[in-house]
Protein backbone atom coordinates (compact mmCIF):
# COMPACT_ATOMS: atom_id res chain seq x y z
CA UNK A 1 0.00 0.00 0.00
CA UNK A 2 1.47 3.13 -0.81
CA UNK A 3 1.76 5.75 1.86
CA UNK A 4 0.52 9.28 2.09
CA UNK A 5 2.51 12.46 3.12
CA UNK A 6 1.31 15.37 4.17
CA UNK A 7 2.81 18.81 4.51
CA UNK A 8 3.11 19.90 8.31
CA UNK A 9 1.52 23.41 7.67
CA UNK A 10 -1.06 21.27 5.94
CA UNK A 11 -1.52 19.37 9.34
CA UNK A 12 -1.56 22.70 11.58
CA UNK A 13 -3.66 24.27 9.39
CA UNK A 14 -6.12 21.38 9.76
CA UNK A 15 -5.85 21.42 13.32
CA UNK A 16 -6.64 25.34 13.38
CA UNK A 17 -10.03 24.59 11.50
CA UNK A 18 -11.18 21.77 13.85
CA UNK A 19 -10.02 23.57 17.19
CA UNK A 20 -11.57 27.29 15.70
CA UNK A 21 -15.03 26.78 17.53
CA UNK A 22 -13.42 26.46 20.73
CA UNK A 23 -10.56 29.01 20.29
CA UNK A 24 -13.16 31.71 19.72
CA UNK A 25 -14.59 31.11 23.24
CA UNK A 26 -13.48 31.97 26.73
CA UNK A 27 -13.54 30.36 29.94
CA UNK A 28 -11.92 30.84 33.55
CA UNK A 29 -9.16 28.75 34.77
CA UNK A 30 -7.68 28.02 37.97
CA UNK A 31 -3.83 26.56 38.67
CA UNK A 32 -0.54 27.45 39.46
CA UNK A 33 1.79 29.13 37.84
CA UNK A 34 5.25 27.40 37.29
CA UNK A 35 8.48 28.90 35.44
CA UNK A 36 7.37 32.22 34.98
CA UNK A 37 8.78 35.15 33.49
CA UNK A 38 8.33 38.57 31.44
CA UNK A 39 10.35 39.52 28.84
CA UNK A 40 9.06 42.31 26.04
CA UNK A 41 6.31 43.77 28.16
CA UNK A 42 4.60 40.00 28.02
CA UNK A 43 4.83 37.35 30.46
CA UNK A 44 5.49 33.69 29.83
CA UNK A 45 4.85 30.82 32.04
CA UNK A 46 3.40 27.12 32.53
CA UNK A 47 0.39 26.38 34.18
CA UNK A 48 0.22 23.56 35.90
CA UNK A 49 -2.14 21.44 38.40
CA UNK A 50 -0.39 18.94 41.01
CA UNK A 51 -1.90 16.10 42.87
CA UNK A 52 -1.88 15.66 46.77
CA UNK A 53 1.87 14.56 46.51
CA UNK A 54 2.91 17.31 44.51
CA UNK A 55 3.03 15.79 40.98
CA UNK A 56 2.10 17.48 38.02
CA UNK A 57 -0.97 15.88 36.65
CA UNK A 58 -1.49 18.76 33.83
CA UNK A 59 0.44 21.14 32.07
CA UNK A 60 0.25 24.05 29.51
CA UNK A 61 2.10 26.79 28.29
CA UNK A 62 0.42 30.55 28.82
CA UNK A 63 0.61 34.25 27.79
CA UNK A 64 -0.23 37.50 28.69
CA UNK A 65 0.41 39.83 26.30
CA UNK A 66 1.81 43.54 27.07
CA UNK A 67 -2.04 45.16 26.94
CA UNK A 68 -3.77 42.69 28.94
CA UNK A 69 -0.93 42.58 31.13
CA UNK A 70 -1.32 46.38 31.55
CA UNK A 71 -4.94 46.25 31.91
CA UNK A 72 -5.02 43.68 34.45
CA UNK A 73 -2.67 45.36 37.04
CA UNK A 74 -4.45 48.74 36.56
CA UNK A 75 -7.78 46.29 37.82
CA UNK A 76 -5.25 45.19 40.39
CA UNK A 77 -4.41 48.84 41.86
CA UNK A 78 -7.96 50.35 41.78
CA UNK A 79 -8.47 47.28 44.64
CA UNK A 80 -5.19 47.91 46.43
CA UNK A 81 -3.59 44.74 44.88
CA UNK A 82 -0.81 43.92 43.19
CA UNK A 83 -0.57 41.22 40.80
CA UNK A 84 1.75 38.95 41.93
CA UNK A 85 2.89 36.08 39.23
CA UNK A 86 5.83 34.35 41.21
CA UNK A 87 6.21 30.33 40.97
CA UNK A 88 4.08 28.61 42.97
CA UNK A 89 1.57 31.27 43.15
CA UNK A 90 -2.17 30.22 42.54
CA UNK A 91 -4.49 32.28 39.92
CA UNK A 92 -7.69 32.50 37.96
CA UNK A 93 -7.44 33.63 34.54
CA UNK A 94 -10.07 33.99 32.01
CA UNK A 95 -7.86 32.62 29.17
CA UNK A 96 -8.89 31.75 25.50
CA UNK A 97 -6.70 28.95 23.01
CA UNK A 98 -4.49 30.37 21.13
CA UNK A 99 -2.94 27.53 18.53
CA UNK A 100 0.26 28.97 16.30
CA UNK A 101 1.64 26.55 13.71
CA UNK A 102 5.46 27.69 15.27
CA UNK A 103 4.66 26.93 18.80
CA UNK A 104 1.96 24.72 19.18
CA UNK A 105 -1.29 25.34 21.55
CA UNK A 106 -1.23 27.46 24.42
CA UNK A 107 -3.72 30.07 26.49
CA UNK A 108 -4.12 33.59 26.21
CA UNK A 109 -4.57 35.10 29.52
CA UNK A 110 -7.26 38.15 28.83
CA UNK A 111 -8.31 39.02 32.28
CA UNK A 112 -7.56 37.43 36.03
CA UNK A 113 -9.35 37.41 39.56
CA UNK A 114 -8.19 39.02 42.44
CA UNK A 115 -10.30 37.36 44.74
CA UNK A 116 -8.43 33.75 43.99
CA UNK A 117 -5.07 35.55 44.72
CA UNK A 118 -6.72 36.89 47.95
CA UNK A 119 -8.16 33.76 48.79
CA UNK A 120 -5.25 32.17 48.05
CA UNK A 121 -2.27 34.39 49.96
CA UNK A 122 -4.81 34.35 53.17
CA UNK A 123 -4.94 30.37 52.98
CA UNK A 124 -1.54 30.26 53.06
CA UNK A 125 -1.13 33.15 55.99
CA UNK A 126 -3.49 31.31 57.75
CA UNK A 127 -1.67 28.14 57.68
CA UNK A 128 1.89 29.28 58.72
CA UNK A 129 0.46 31.24 61.69
CA UNK A 130 -1.65 27.96 62.94
CA UNK A 131 2.03 25.81 62.62
CA UNK A 132 3.86 28.88 64.11
CA UNK A 133 1.17 29.00 66.91
CA UNK A 134 1.16 25.18 67.60
CA UNK A 135 5.09 25.72 68.17
CA UNK A 136 4.46 28.16 70.67
CA UNK A 137 7.19 30.77 68.41
CA UNK A 138 4.32 33.44 68.68
CA UNK A 139 5.69 34.62 72.14
CA UNK A 140 9.67 33.52 71.76
CA UNK A 141 10.84 36.98 70.99
CA UNK A 142 8.23 38.64 73.14
CA UNK A 143 9.69 37.78 75.76
CA UNK A 144 13.17 39.55 75.54
CA UNK A 145 13.84 42.10 77.37
CA UNK A 146 14.01 45.36 75.74
CA UNK A 147 16.30 47.84 77.29
CA UNK A 148 14.35 50.79 78.64
CA UNK A 149 17.07 53.31 76.86
CA UNK A 150 18.25 51.67 73.70
CA UNK A 151 20.46 53.35 71.75
CA UNK A 152 22.25 50.56 69.53
CA UNK A 153 19.92 49.81 66.71
CA UNK A 154 19.30 47.80 64.03
CA UNK A 155 17.65 48.51 61.02
CA UNK A 156 16.39 46.02 58.32
CA UNK A 157 14.81 47.83 55.25
CA UNK A 158 15.52 49.01 51.49
CA UNK A 159 18.24 52.06 51.68
CA UNK A 160 16.61 55.26 50.65
CA UNK A 161 13.06 53.77 50.69
CA UNK A 162 10.45 56.28 51.95
CA UNK A 163 9.95 54.37 55.16
CA UNK A 164 14.23 54.54 55.85
CA UNK A 165 13.78 58.13 55.55
CA UNK A 166 10.66 58.53 57.72
CA UNK A 167 12.15 56.05 60.22
CA UNK A 168 15.61 57.87 60.37
CA UNK A 169 14.15 61.54 60.58
CA UNK A 170 11.75 60.69 63.16
CA UNK A 171 14.96 59.22 65.36
CA UNK A 172 17.06 62.10 64.06
CA UNK A 173 14.73 65.34 64.74
CA UNK A 174 14.39 63.69 68.34
CA UNK A 175 17.97 64.94 69.23
CA UNK A 176 19.20 61.95 70.87
CA UNK A 177 22.66 60.25 70.02
CA UNK A 178 21.20 57.05 68.36
CA UNK A 179 23.53 54.86 66.63
CA UNK A 180 21.84 53.09 63.94
CA UNK A 181 23.62 49.93 61.95
CA UNK A 182 21.67 49.74 58.60
CA UNK A 183 21.47 46.01 56.84
CA UNK A 184 20.08 47.05 53.34
CA UNK A 185 17.28 44.27 52.30
CA UNK A 186 14.40 43.95 50.05
CA UNK A 187 11.43 43.78 51.47
CA UNK A 188 9.21 42.73 48.74
CA UNK A 189 9.62 41.16 45.36
CA UNK A 190 10.85 37.19 44.94
CA UNK A 191 14.07 37.75 47.09
CA UNK A 192 12.44 39.53 50.07
CA UNK A 193 13.05 36.05 51.98
CA UNK A 194 16.83 35.81 51.33
CA UNK A 195 17.48 39.30 51.66
CA UNK A 196 15.52 39.62 54.86
CA UNK A 197 17.50 36.38 56.19
CA UNK A 198 20.70 37.94 55.29
CA UNK A 199 19.87 40.93 57.09
CA UNK A 200 19.24 39.14 59.94
CA UNK A 201 22.57 37.46 60.08
CA UNK A 202 24.45 40.63 59.43
CA UNK A 203 22.74 42.51 62.53
CA UNK A 204 22.96 39.09 64.93
CA UNK A 205 27.00 39.64 64.81
CA UNK A 206 26.96 43.34 66.12
CA UNK A 207 26.27 45.02 69.81
CA UNK A 208 22.46 46.60 69.21
CA UNK A 209 20.50 46.57 71.67
CA UNK A 210 16.68 46.65 69.44
CA UNK A 211 16.24 46.01 65.62
CA UNK A 212 13.70 47.01 63.42
CA UNK A 213 12.20 45.49 60.21
CA UNK A 214 10.22 48.37 58.56
CA UNK A 215 8.86 49.14 55.50
CA UNK A 216 6.69 51.86 53.62
CA UNK A 217 3.27 51.52 52.53
CA UNK A 218 1.87 49.86 49.51
CA UNK A 219 -0.87 47.41 48.53
CA UNK A 220 -2.36 44.46 50.23
CA UNK A 221 -0.63 41.90 48.26
CA UNK A 222 2.45 43.60 49.25
CA UNK A 223 2.13 42.02 52.52
CA UNK A 224 2.56 38.61 50.71
CA UNK A 225 6.27 38.77 50.88
CA UNK A 226 6.52 39.30 54.19
CA UNK A 227 4.06 36.75 54.86
CA UNK A 228 7.17 34.35 55.02
CA UNK A 229 7.60 31.00 57.42
CA UNK A 230 11.25 31.34 57.11
CA UNK A 231 11.66 35.15 58.05
CA UNK A 232 9.25 34.01 61.33
CA UNK A 233 10.76 31.25 62.51
CA UNK A 234 14.27 33.55 61.90
CA UNK A 235 12.62 35.80 64.35
CA UNK A 236 11.13 33.52 66.67
CA UNK A 237 14.61 32.31 67.16
CA UNK A 238 16.66 35.45 67.08
CA UNK A 239 18.45 36.82 70.68
CA UNK A 240 17.83 39.86 70.18
CA UNK A 241 14.38 41.60 70.46
CA UNK A 242 12.77 43.04 66.92
CA UNK A 243 10.19 45.61 66.52
CA UNK A 244 8.14 46.04 63.06
CA UNK A 245 6.81 48.60 61.35
CA UNK A 246 5.30 47.15 58.25
CA UNK A 247 3.21 50.04 57.14
CA UNK A 248 -0.26 48.88 56.93
CA UNK A 249 -3.03 50.66 58.89
CA UNK A 250 -5.67 47.78 58.89
CA UNK A 251 -3.83 44.23 57.61
CA UNK A 252 -0.74 42.45 60.02
CA UNK A 253 1.88 40.18 58.10
CA UNK A 254 3.34 36.94 60.15
CA UNK A 255 5.63 38.90 61.00
CA UNK A 256 3.67 41.27 63.27
CA UNK A 257 2.45 38.08 65.18
CA UNK A 258 6.14 36.55 66.21
CA UNK A 259 7.53 40.19 66.82
CA UNK A 260 8.52 41.38 70.10
CA UNK A 261 6.34 44.51 69.52
CA UNK A 262 4.68 45.79 66.03
CA UNK A 263 3.59 48.98 65.31
CA UNK A 264 1.36 50.21 61.95
CA UNK A 265 4.12 52.28 60.34
CA UNK A 266 7.89 52.88 60.43
CA UNK A 267 7.39 56.28 62.22
CA UNK A 268 5.11 55.11 64.73
CA UNK A 269 8.01 52.48 65.56
CA UNK A 270 10.55 55.71 65.77
CA UNK A 271 8.51 57.69 67.56
CA UNK A 272 7.61 54.97 70.68
CA UNK A 273 11.27 54.77 70.72
CA UNK A 274 11.70 58.94 71.51
CA UNK A 275 9.00 58.29 73.63
CA UNK A 276 10.85 56.39 75.85
CA UNK A 277 13.54 58.76 75.99
CA UNK A 278 11.05 61.84 76.35
CA UNK A 279 9.71 59.74 79.10
CA UNK A 280 13.36 59.44 80.80
CA UNK A 281 14.06 62.85 80.45
CA UNK A 282 10.64 64.18 81.77
CA UNK A 283 11.31 62.18 85.07
CA UNK A 284 14.95 63.26 85.10
CA UNK A 285 13.94 66.66 84.81
CA UNK A 286 11.48 66.55 87.96
CA UNK A 287 13.82 65.06 89.81
CA UNK A 288 16.65 67.77 89.29
CA UNK A 289 13.81 70.01 90.39
CA UNK A 290 13.09 68.02 93.69
CA UNK A 291 16.94 67.43 94.27
CA UNK A 292 17.34 71.27 93.59
CA UNK A 293 14.70 72.69 95.94
CA UNK A 294 15.73 70.06 99.02
CA UNK A 295 19.41 70.92 98.22
CA UNK A 296 18.48 74.89 98.49
CA UNK A 297 16.50 74.01 101.67
CA UNK A 298 19.33 71.83 103.29
CA UNK A 299 22.10 74.85 102.04
CA UNK A 300 20.11 77.26 103.90
CA UNK A 301 20.05 74.99 106.82
CA UNK A 302 23.71 74.35 106.58
CA UNK A 303 24.75 77.79 105.91
CA UNK A 304 22.88 78.94 108.86
CA UNK A 305 24.61 76.39 111.41
CA UNK A 306 27.73 77.35 109.81
CA UNK A 307 27.49 80.44 110.40
CA UNK A 308 26.39 79.74 114.51
CA UNK A 309 29.11 77.68 114.64
CA UNK A 310 31.53 80.61 113.06
CA UNK A 311 30.24 83.10 115.73
CA UNK A 312 30.89 80.17 118.19
CA UNK A 313 34.58 79.66 117.26
CA UNK A 314 35.20 83.50 117.53
CA UNK A 315 33.70 84.23 120.47
CA UNK A 316 34.20 80.27 122.02
CA UNK A 317 37.93 81.10 123.20
CA UNK A 318 37.39 84.00 125.07
CA UNK A 319 34.41 82.52 126.93
CA UNK A 320 35.97 79.63 127.71
CA UNK A 321 38.91 81.58 128.90
CA UNK A 322 36.66 83.48 131.36
CA UNK A 323 35.16 80.50 132.53
CA UNK A 324 38.17 78.40 132.94
CA UNK A 325 39.88 81.99 135.13
CA UNK A 326 36.73 81.43 137.19
CA UNK A 327 36.64 78.38 137.24
CA UNK A 328 40.26 78.49 139.07
CA UNK A 329 40.05 81.32 141.15
CA UNK A 330 37.10 79.34 142.75
CA UNK A 331 39.38 76.23 142.99
CA UNK A 332 42.20 78.14 144.35
CA UNK A 333 39.80 80.12 146.98
CA UNK A 334 38.43 76.51 148.13
CA UNK A 335 42.32 74.72 148.22
CA UNK A 336 42.98 77.97 150.73
CA UNK A 337 39.88 76.87 152.94
CA UNK A 338 40.88 73.23 153.13
CA UNK A 339 44.82 73.77 153.61
CA UNK A 340 43.66 76.28 156.68
CA UNK A 341 41.18 73.41 158.11
CA UNK A 342 43.61 70.86 157.26
CA UNK A 343 46.10 73.30 159.74
CA UNK A 344 44.06 73.84 162.74
CA UNK A 345 43.34 70.09 162.22
CA UNK A 346 46.54 69.05 162.97
CA UNK A 347 47.88 71.91 165.33
CA UNK A 348 45.12 70.83 167.45
CA UNK A 349 45.74 66.98 167.07
CA UNK A 350 49.60 67.76 167.91
CA UNK A 351 48.67 69.48 170.85
CA UNK A 352 46.88 66.60 172.18
CA UNK A 353 49.27 64.37 171.78
CA UNK A 354 51.82 66.49 173.10
CA UNK A 355 50.20 66.80 176.67
CA UNK A 356 49.45 62.70 176.15
CA UNK A 357 53.17 62.37 175.68
CA UNK A 358 53.87 64.43 178.98
CA UNK A 359 51.60 62.27 181.13
CA UNK A 360 53.01 59.47 180.15
CA UNK A 361 56.94 59.52 181.16
CA UNK A 362 57.00 57.41 184.21
CA UNK A 363 55.16 54.59 182.70
CA UNK A 364 57.28 54.72 180.03
CA UNK A 365 60.28 54.31 182.23
CA UNK A 366 58.57 51.68 184.17
CA UNK A 367 58.33 49.52 180.97
CA UNK A 368 61.99 49.91 179.55
CA UNK A 369 63.25 49.09 182.92
CA UNK A 370 61.29 45.96 182.89
CA UNK A 371 62.72 45.74 179.04
CA UNK A 372 65.77 46.16 180.58
CA UNK A 373 65.58 43.14 183.46
CA UNK A 374 64.26 41.37 180.76
CA UNK A 375 67.03 41.65 178.29
CA UNK A 376 69.60 41.22 181.57
CA UNK A 377 68.10 37.95 181.97
CA UNK A 378 68.04 37.26 178.13
CA UNK A 379 71.52 38.07 178.57
CA UNK A 380 72.55 35.80 181.48
CA UNK A 381 70.37 32.87 179.37
CA UNK A 382 72.68 33.41 176.49
CA UNK A 383 75.53 33.64 178.12
CA UNK A 384 75.16 30.63 180.17
CA UNK A 385 74.15 29.06 176.48
CA UNK A 386 77.47 30.18 175.26
CA UNK A 387 79.81 29.14 178.58
CA UNK A 388 78.07 25.59 178.19
CA UNK A 389 79.07 25.50 174.70
CA UNK A 390 82.88 26.76 175.09
CA UNK A 391 83.02 24.44 177.46
CA UNK A 392 84.39 21.80 175.08
CA UNK A 393 87.51 23.68 173.94
CA UNK A 394 89.03 26.11 176.32
CA UNK A 395 89.95 24.83 179.91
CA UNK A 396 87.84 25.10 183.14
CA UNK A 397 90.05 27.46 185.01
CA UNK A 398 89.55 30.26 181.81
CA UNK A 399 85.97 29.48 181.40
CA UNK A 400 85.60 30.19 185.44
CA UNK A 401 87.14 33.20 184.87
CA UNK A 402 85.50 34.76 182.29
CA UNK A 403 82.26 33.54 183.87
CA UNK A 404 82.80 35.43 187.44
CA UNK A 405 83.85 38.77 184.89
CA UNK A 406 80.50 38.49 183.11
CA UNK A 407 78.81 38.25 185.93
CA UNK A 408 80.80 41.43 187.32
CA UNK A 409 79.79 43.18 184.61
CA UNK A 410 76.28 42.35 185.14
CA UNK A 411 76.52 43.12 188.78
CA UNK A 412 77.98 47.17 188.06
CA UNK A 413 75.39 47.44 185.24
CA UNK A 414 72.63 47.06 187.32
CA UNK A 415 74.18 49.70 189.89
CA UNK A 416 74.18 52.14 187.33
CA UNK A 417 70.30 50.85 185.94
CA UNK A 418 69.26 53.89 188.21
CA UNK A 419 71.78 56.21 186.59
CA UNK A 420 70.36 55.12 183.50
CA UNK A 421 67.02 55.89 184.27
CA UNK A 422 67.34 59.59 184.91
CA UNK A 423 69.13 59.69 181.50
CA UNK A 424 66.97 57.62 179.37
CA UNK A 425 64.21 60.31 180.59
CA UNK A 426 65.51 62.96 179.83
CA UNK A 427 66.84 61.58 176.57
CA UNK A 428 63.14 60.58 175.50
CA UNK A 429 61.57 64.09 176.39
CA UNK A 430 64.28 66.01 174.07
CA UNK A 431 63.41 63.55 171.37
CA UNK A 432 59.61 64.21 171.29
CA UNK A 433 60.31 68.00 171.57
CA UNK A 434 62.66 67.29 168.59
CA UNK A 435 59.91 65.33 166.61
CA UNK A 436 57.37 67.95 167.20
CA UNK A 437 59.13 70.23 165.70
CA UNK A 438 60.36 68.50 163.14
CA UNK A 439 56.20 67.41 162.39
CA UNK A 440 55.46 70.93 162.66
CA UNK A 441 58.15 70.95 160.01
CA UNK A 442 57.09 68.54 157.96
CA UNK A 443 53.08 69.88 158.20
CA UNK A 444 54.59 73.49 156.84
CA UNK A 445 55.96 71.37 153.60
CA UNK A 446 53.22 69.22 153.15
CA UNK A 447 50.78 72.21 152.92
CA UNK A 448 53.03 73.67 150.36
CA UNK A 449 53.41 70.58 148.42
CA UNK A 450 49.55 69.97 147.92
CA UNK A 451 48.86 73.94 147.37
CA UNK A 452 51.82 73.66 144.41
CA UNK A 453 50.30 70.43 143.53
CA UNK A 454 46.96 71.65 142.87
CA UNK A 455 48.00 74.87 141.15
CA UNK A 456 50.07 72.72 138.78
CA UNK A 457 47.09 70.49 137.63
CA UNK A 458 45.14 72.93 137.05
CA UNK A 459 48.10 74.91 135.31
CA UNK A 460 47.86 71.94 132.67
CA UNK A 461 44.46 71.66 132.66
CA UNK A 462 44.22 75.11 131.46
CA UNK A 463 47.11 74.86 129.17
CA UNK A 464 45.26 71.69 127.00
CA UNK A 465 41.81 73.36 127.01
CA UNK A 466 44.17 76.59 125.54
CA UNK A 467 45.81 73.92 123.16
CA UNK A 468 42.30 73.12 121.97
CA UNK A 469 41.31 76.46 121.40
CA UNK A 470 44.26 77.14 119.57
CA UNK A 471 43.79 73.55 117.01
CA UNK A 472 39.86 75.43 116.24
CA UNK A 473 41.61 78.59 115.59
CA UNK A 474 40.62 80.03 111.95
CA UNK A 475 43.65 81.41 112.28
CA UNK A 476 45.56 78.33 112.25
CA UNK A 477 43.52 77.30 109.36
CA UNK A 478 44.77 79.98 107.25
CA UNK A 479 48.26 79.75 108.31
CA UNK A 480 48.13 76.21 106.64
CA UNK A 481 47.00 77.72 103.27
CA UNK A 482 43.62 78.12 103.49
CA UNK A 483 41.67 81.55 102.59
CA UNK A 484 38.23 83.21 103.58
CA UNK A 485 36.45 85.00 101.09
CA UNK A 486 33.99 87.90 101.75
CA UNK A 487 31.18 89.75 99.28
CA UNK A 488 31.41 93.44 98.98
CA UNK A 489 28.73 93.48 102.13
CA UNK A 490 31.15 91.59 103.88
CA UNK A 491 29.36 88.05 103.94
CA UNK A 492 31.38 84.98 104.09
CA UNK A 493 31.23 83.00 100.41
CA UNK A 494 30.88 79.41 100.22
CA UNK A 495 29.91 78.71 96.67
CA UNK A 496 30.31 80.27 93.55
CA UNK A 497 26.83 80.83 92.72
CA UNK A 498 27.23 83.27 95.86
CA UNK A 499 29.08 85.73 93.94
CA UNK A 500 28.83 87.22 89.97
CA UNK A 501 31.77 88.15 87.25
CA UNK A 502 33.03 91.53 87.73
CA UNK A 503 32.26 91.41 91.40
CA UNK A 504 34.66 92.97 93.89
CA UNK A 505 35.39 90.10 96.56
CA UNK A 506 37.57 89.92 99.64
CA UNK A 507 40.07 87.23 100.57
CA UNK A 508 41.70 86.65 103.77
CA UNK A 509 44.92 85.58 104.00
CA UNK A 510 46.99 84.84 107.28
CA UNK A 511 49.28 87.61 106.74
CA UNK A 512 46.64 90.34 105.43
CA UNK A 513 43.56 90.29 102.74
CA UNK A 514 43.36 91.32 99.46
CA UNK A 515 40.97 92.77 96.89
CA UNK A 516 39.81 91.14 93.91
CA UNK A 517 37.49 91.62 90.77
CA UNK A 518 36.03 88.46 89.44
CA UNK A 519 36.36 87.62 85.76
CA UNK A 520 35.26 84.35 85.19
CA UNK A 521 34.07 81.11 86.83
CA UNK A 522 34.21 77.53 86.88
CA UNK A 523 32.53 75.15 88.74
CA UNK A 524 33.81 71.83 89.56
CA UNK A 525 33.79 68.92 87.05
CA UNK A 526 32.94 66.16 89.83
Amino acid sequence: MERKFFHLSAITKRITELLEPAISKQFWVKAEISTGRERGGAFYCDLVETDAGGRIVAKVACTIWQNELSTIRRAFKARSMDLVLTNGTVVGFLCSLQFSSQYGLSLRVIDADPSIALGEMELKKREILECLQKEGLFETNKQLLVPFLPLRLGLITSAGSAAYNDFIQTLTTSGYGFKICLADAMVQGDQTEKSVLRALDTIARLDVDLVFIVRGGGSKTDLYFLDNEAIARRIASYDKPVWTGIGHEIDTSVLDYVANRSFKTPTAAAEELVARFVQMRRQLDEATSTLKTVWAYRLKIDREYIARAFTGIQQGPRKLLDVTASSLRGQAKELRLKVQERLATEQISLGRRTEKLHSQPPARTKTLSERLVAKRQKLRSQANYRLSRSRDTQSGLKQRFEKERFVRCLLVESDSNERKRHQLRHMFISALRFKSMELASLKGRLKEERILLRVTTARASLSDKMGTLKAIDPQNALQRGFALVYGANGTLIRSIGDITERQTITTRLADGTLLSEVTAKEANRE
